[in-house]
């Protein structure tokens, strides 16, 4: 096992060990209908990512028809940073527009659909909205010359910061708030994920959560423990397959 790979499954086991002796909602349903569908979903789309994704990063990297914008940035400290704050802006407007239009929606209600959420939510997107994510993204690695180990850095970060904030980990309230003004915390996520449709139209931050506070869609819960998470019409734990098959539903 590699070291990257042995990272984010520490994280998984550390955040999954802290949410389970934290508890902040006391769910009704079991382990297994909570993780299993999202850890299915989350096998298949690394999967098709490495089958896809990799090779196209494989050919940027290798090309030598443009170097991109950060050729030019010869500090490598300052060239790391610029690329974290790119591809971290780039997740939050690519969140913000999953939410504003209706054919992106059917995709990315998958990941709404969970009315437990956990460590394991953290891969419970729809394998379309994986792929269709990464698009976009390898379009900004060519165009500003993203260094594979600057890539690597932030996708690490993120991949831990996204276990991290999808946790049912109780935070306490005042420590929970300190950090939601720098980064995503669990309190402030929760709110994206309730059932209130006003309150779900903020807090598109996946890392910093100072995105929010810039575009105004920043929103911080008075009382998170009275967060009804999921969507209403979707009340109960879906199936691998229903959750797949999601997006084909009119409701």
């Amino acid at each position: 096992m590699d070291w990257q790979s042995l990272t984010i499954i520490s994280s998984v086991l550390l955040f999954g060990f802290l949410e389970n002796i934290f508890p902040f909602f006391h769910f009704q349903s079991t382990f297994d209908q909570r993780t299993y569908p999202n850890i299915i979903l989350g096998v298949l789309n690394v999967t098709v990512n490495s089958l896809t994704i990799a090779a196209v990063l494989h050919w940027i990297w290798r090309q030598k028809i443009w170097y991109g914008f950060l050729h030019y940035v010869k500090l490598p400290w300052l060239s790391i940073c610029i690329s974290f704050l790119l591809l971290d802006l780039y997740l939050y407007v690519w969140h913000r527009m999953m939410h504003s239009f209706s054919f992106a929606w059917r995709f990315h209600k998958v990941h709404h659909t969970e009315i437990s959420m956990n460590t394991s939510t953290a891969y419970r997107f729809h394998t379309v909205e994986v792929i269709s994510s990464n698009i976009p993204k390898l379009l900004l690695v060519w165009l500003f010359g993203i260094q594979p180990v600057h890539l690597l850095i932030y996708e690490l970060t993120l991949a831990i910061e996204l276990v991290f904030h999808h946790s049912n980990w109780a935070i306490p309230k005042k420590i929970d708030k300190l950090l939601s003004n720098i980064i995503v915390t669990p309190n402030f996520h929760r709110l994206h994920h309730s059932q209130v449709f006003e309150e779900s139209q903020s807090n598109y931050a996946s890392f910093f959560s100072f995105w929010d506070i810039i575009f105004k869609s920043y929103s911080y819960p008075k009382y998170p423990e009275k967060i009804k998470l999921g969507l209403s019409q979707h009340n109960h734990d879906l199936n691998i397959l229903k959750l797949i098959l999601l997006p084909l539903k009119n409701n």
